[in-house]
């Protein structure tokens, strides 16, 4: 009898442990007097009878309907199992109010997490349109940077093409100095035209800054006008020297040679603008 009592207070820790609802199983509750537990276990386990269930018979079924009698018949078995099943009703309750604590301590750390991230995003956007700001106080600063870089370019530009025009204006003016001077010099010197040789020129109107190539040097027409023009100075200081006869004529006629030279590329550079314009 002892041994049948070990194993219905071991059946009740192992059936409390497994969390298993004896009360449930009979129908009844833990305020149920004993005799009334047999006849509840008579009413509830009357289909799981082996005669009664026949071939349906659930032996671990019935067994168990036994045990809860036994253990909820026996005060000592009863009282361990209504003992552990409350130890595991607090441990429960414990572990679901710790379980409410731990999410209510969740819930207030995501609360506070969630307002310094709307704060960070505020102090954010107030960061984003601050340096928005910066940026387009920086683009307008840089944009009159511009203007005044393009006005001063503008400027010195404009200072570049008065002084080109100034040049091109002084070179038309000493153009036309060195034109009249060579028609000067043409007058002066026709007294030697008798002794000059070579092709007449001086018949077309050609540019001064037409350019004609020299043995693969380019010349402008006047530079070459120039030449001649030197070169018939050259004669005419000719008759001024105290030279022994034999180096004058030794240098009348280098210099004779260079009026000659100079004759025939001016006539070259006529018939060559000629033949490029159709001049007359």
């Amino acid at each position: 009898m002892a041994d049948d009592n070990k194993d219905v207070l071991r059946f009740a820790a192992e059936y409390a442990e497994k969390n298993v609802d004896l009360y449930d199983l009979l129908g009844v509750d833990a305020l149920t007097a004993k005799d009334d537990i047999r006849r509840a276990w008579r009413k509830r386990s009357l289909k799981y009878h082996p005669d009664k269930a026949g071939d349906d018979f659930d032996p671990e079924k019935w067994e168990l309907f036994e045990r809860a009698r036994d253990i909820l018949s026996d005060d000592n078995a009863r009282a361990t199992y209504d003992a552990s099943m409350k130890a595991k009703l607090l441990r429960r309750q414990e572990r679901e109010a710790m379980d409410k604590e731990r999410k209510r301590f969740a819930d207030d750390l995501e609360a506070a997490e969630n307002a310094a991230r709307q704060q960070q995003q505020v102090k954010q956007q107030k960061d984003t349109e601050m340096m928005q700001k910066e940026r387009e106080r920086l683009a307008e600063l840089q944009r009159m940077r511009d203007e005044e870089t393009a006005r001063q370019a503008a400027a010195a530009q404009e200072m570049d093409d008065m002084a080109e025009a100034r040049r091109r204006l002084k070179e038309r003016k000493e153009e036309k100095a060195r034109r009249k001077e060579a028609k000067e010099r043409l007058k002066v010197s026709s007294v030697y035209k008798k002794q000059e040789k070579g092709p007449a020129n001086g018949a077309i109107d050609v540019p001064g800054d037409y350019i004609m190539e020299i043995d693969g040097d380019p010349k402008m027409y006047w530079e070459l006008v120039c030449d001649k023009l030197r070169a018939q100075q050259a004669l005419t200081d000719m008759n001024r020297t105290d030279d022994t006869p034999d180096v004058q004529n030794v240098v009348v006629q280098d210099a004779r040679q260079a009026m000659t030279t100079a004759k025939q590329r001016i006539y070259d550079a006529e018939l060559a603008y000629q033949r490029e314009t159709g001049a007359a």
